[in-house]
């Protein structure tokens, strides 16, 4: 970049434009400042253009401060480049901050509208810079402290959300409503114009924000829209930041007109929704809870006005057939929205919103339940939980219950209504079969019943603890590689917090041994770590595993368990190959993802098959089927396109089979 030159105080004159509104308790402050007269242009050099700092017109902004700007240029508009610096003093700076232009709303000839810019609050200046300046007739620059969010009242609003319904009974996902995030308009206006429906138009908001308190980020929004760029609300219709919240944008006509037309597409509104993903996504990342919910408001809206998620259809706002899930730039905008990662992203966004998409029609069908078939055994006083497709009609649910033997507590449902869940009380029975029946009878929303009874059977623990079902190592394992990787498999999603302390590796002495954690599956209870050197030859090592160890429920292990092994002795090449001992076959690392290696010995030649069987017995591949010299063997199994759980390995000699269990973790 060439030298920056700064221009002198004299050339500008600064006008205030002041716009306060108190929201809630909070102050939402706008404040415009018109840079002009900009002085004789015609000495300024083009690219050459810096200014000289400009202090920030509000006091203590909160969360942030907001900043946009507005130009008229009168050559050389689509080349035009903004960029903004910040300061604290006016004597150290931030990085140069390339401003975004916003192409939402109608494009006007030679006018540059950015996006907004967010910085921390406690920056006191601004400086800019841009390739146009002598092209230049007016500028100016908006600053927006939108307040800080009432917590409470968010969440207040998210609860009042879900009592909105269409008619029918297909639920919206929950919502920040417009009072919940501090809109000073109401939830409805009269005065809005509807459109039909046939596409959703998807952005994201460009400039890079740098709060938690999205609910302002959506505040300064509105500000922006309404006090700087005159329209009559936020363009948007729907907000979605990226802890996956779902923000009401734009008001409906009424309660039940939500159907109106935004300020979002270029000026090309007609049949289309607008959703804002919240952040910059040329190259950020978008979180998945964000994509999620993002699916989640398509495939509401795509049931609502008949929208096929993966399909085409003509677009009468821009006269052509286009995909009915779309990005901004894809739908007539000829931008960059909404960014080369959704972009990226927009078919897989489309292929989500079609599995959410709910067929009110079909039979309502089990999609998840505790227990399951992976868990070995229940918790005594945990609830069990079935998850349906469909939201169900509670009644009918609940008088198609049986269980066997007969066990006392208490039927409640989540908010959505499509899961139902059984509390014992007192707990269930120690060691005892249970079966959890729905007879068909059982209802959706809609009135259509299970097409086939459903019933889950299950076995109590002994005790009501979280229970270690799988390890490698076992206790008393001998011959273990010196780089062995570890693995501990629970049956709940352990607690991070509950480990440290709790989970120790020892040598023969008693001290503790580096190791490095993979601590990525707690979720799916499973602890893997690996010693950060080789562990000694022919030497004994303990896992010690406290009862403090805990899973996300708090269900404690409740006892002190050790794990002894011995690491592999010093071999020479011909006793490896001409084993003493008849140590058939074994695994590691197990448990695995995706791949372990299978190791066999043979104190004679011998014909050889290895297959793999999952957990009901249904042969699943074999490995090996041939005659083998004596020795020590090695065979991978990779297991990349099967699902986890249980399997188990078979290897058949002319002397001897033995069969081992395999746990597969994904």
């Amino acid at each position: 970049m060439q030298t920056l030159q700064k221009t002198k105080y004299q050339i500008i004159s600064l006008l205030f434009l002041f716009v306060t509104i108190s929201v809630s308790g909070q102050e939402m402050i706008n404040k415009k400042i018109e840079y002009s007269p900009v002085g004789n242009l015609s000495k300024a050099v083009p690219s050459e253009f810096l200014s000289e700092a400009i202090e920030i017109p509000i006091e203590n902004p909160e969360p942030f401060i907001a900043i946009g700007l507005s130009a008229t240029i009168t050559t050389g508009k689509d080349n035009a480049h903004f960029y903004l610096r910040v300061s604290k003093d006016g004597d150290n700076w931030s990085n140069w901050q390339l401003v975004e232009k916003d192409n939402e709303g109608e494009q006007i000839k030679n006018k540059f509208i950015s996006s907004l810019s967010f910085f921390d609050k406690e920056n006191k200046f601004i400086q800019f810079h841009t390739n146009v300046f002598s092209n230049i007739e007016d500028l100016s620059f908006s600053f927006i402290s939108p307040g800080k969010t009432d917590k409470a009242q968010i969440e207040k609003s998210i609860q009042q959300s879900k009592l909105n319904k269409t008619l029918g009974g297909i639920e919206r996902p929950a919502y920040v409503t417009r009072k919940g995030w501090g809109c000073p308009q109401g939830e409805n206006v009269s005065s809005r114009s509807l459109t039909n429906v046939t596409h959703i138009i998807i952005h994201h908001s460009a400039g890079s924000t740098v709060s938690n308190d999205y609910a302002a980020v959506v505040k300064s929004y509105w500000n922006y829209h309404v006090n700087t760029h005159g329209w009559a609300d936020i363009g948007y219709n729907w907000l979605v930041d990226p802890n996956g919240v779902l923000y009401k944008g734009r008001a409906w006509k009424s309660s039940t007109q939500e159907n109106v037309m935004g300020a979002h597409n270029s000026g090309k509104n007609g049949n289309t929704v607008g959703i804002c993903f919240i952040g910059n996504y040329v190259s950020n990342i978008p979180s998945d809870k964000g994509l999620n919910m993002l699916a989640s408001i398509s495939a509401f809206l795509s049931t609502k006005y008949g929208i096929d998620p993966e399909g085409k259809s003509y677009h009468n706002a821009i006269g052509k057939t286009n995909d009915n899930i779309t990005g901004h730039g894809q739908s007539g905008g000829g931008t960059s929205c909404p960014g080369t990662q959704i972009k990226n992203r927009m078919q897989s966004i489309r292929e989500l919103t079609a599995s959410k998409v709910l067929d009110v029609s079909a039979a309502p069908k089990v999609i998840a339940t505790y227990p399951n078939a992976k868990v070995d055994s229940a918790y005594l006083s945990k609830k069990v939980s079935i998850e349906f497709t469909h939201p169900m009609n509670k009644t009918s649910v609940e008088n198609a219950i049986t269980i066997t033997p007969n066990a006392f507590g208490t039927i409640s449902w989540n908010s959505e209504n499509n899961i139902v869940y059984f509390t014992p009380s007192p707990t269930f029975i120690k060691h005892t079969n249970y079966i959890f029946k729905i007879s068909k009878t059982a209802m959706s929303n809609w009135d259509v019943p299970l097409e086939n009874d459903i019933e889950l059977s299950f076995v109590t623990k002994a005790r009501d603890n979280l229970s270690l079902i799988a390890n490698y190592p076992k206790d008393g394992d001998n011959n273990i590689a010196t780089n062995v990787t570890v693995g501990l498999k629970f049956d709940g999603s352990l607690k991070a917090s509950s480990l440290g302390g709790n989970v120790l590796f020892l040598d023969s002495e008693g001290k503790a041994v580096p190791i490095s954690v993979n601590a990525s599956e707690y979720s799916a209870g499973i602890i893997r770590f690996t010693p950060q050197a080789l562990l000694d030859e022919n030497s004994t090592y303990t896992i010690h595993l406290k009862e403090g160890i805990s899973e996300t429920e708090n269900y404690t292990f409740g006892m002190n368990k050790i794990i002894s092994f011995t690491t592999k002795a010093p071999t020479s090449v011909n006793d490896f190959n001409n084993p003493e001992t008849y140590n058939l076959i074994s695994a590691y690392p197990n448990p695995f993802n995706p791949t372990t290696t299978l190791e066999y010995q043979l104190k004679e030649s011998s014909h050889v098959s290895i297959k793999v069987y999952d957990v009901i017995g249904n042969l699943v591949t074999t490995l090996l089927d041939k005659n083998i010299t004596s020795g020590t063997h090695k065979i991978f199994f990779e297991a990349n396109n099967l699902p986890s759980g249980v399997y188990f390995s078979q290897i058949i000699t002319k002397n001897e089979t033995k069969t081992i269990k395999l746990l597969l973790t994904k």
